[in-house]
């Protein structure tokens, strides 16, 4: 077995569980209906404003699914739809106050735990993970924008 093949079965294995460790600390922020998908949707918007078919492109799920995801995020009064300038037949999404609040205060609980975590290795053990991460991020984020691209 290669060794791109083993450390690709590593991150297979590590990254469902801080997926869950972080889905508990967001319920815990916000209750227990609020998902990961909703929070990818914040991130996004923290980032700039977007429409439902970008949000939808960005989570690759249908337009309806994306609608719904978003319409939830209205419901709570955490995002807001402002009449796009460029295209009257859409919205541009934003965040509001409550949901960058929120957004915020549920992003620093992550933080907080991945810390207690990450002060359990030693420095060489975090560099290491630090640079491997960075490789990782760097290698990713060409596939997403190329994959992007042809969308």
């Amino acid at each position: 077995m290669s060794n791109s093949h083993t450390t690709a079965q590593d991150l297979l294995a590590v990254v469902p569980l801080l997926t869950r460790i972080m889905a508990v600390e967001l319920r815990e922020e916000a209750g227990e209906d609020t998902t990961m998908p909703q929070f990818r949707v914040l991130s996004y918007l923290a980032e700039a404003p977007l429409t439902v078919s970008a949000i939808a492109r960005k989570r690759r799920v249908s337009f309806q699914s994306a609608g719904e995801l978003v319409q939830s995020l209205v419901t709570r009064g955490w995002i807001t739809r402002i009449p796009d300038p460029d295209d009257r037949r859409q919205s541009l999404l934003h965040l509001s106050d409550e949901g960058r609040s929120h957004y915020s205060r549920a992003q620093q609980k992550m933080l907080a735990r991945l810390v207690i975590y990450m002060d359990q290795l030693d420095e060489a053990e975090q560099t290491t993970i630090q640079s491997a991460l960075q490789s990782l991020h760097r290698v990713l984020v060409q596939e997403v924008n190329e994959h992007d691209d042809h969308d």
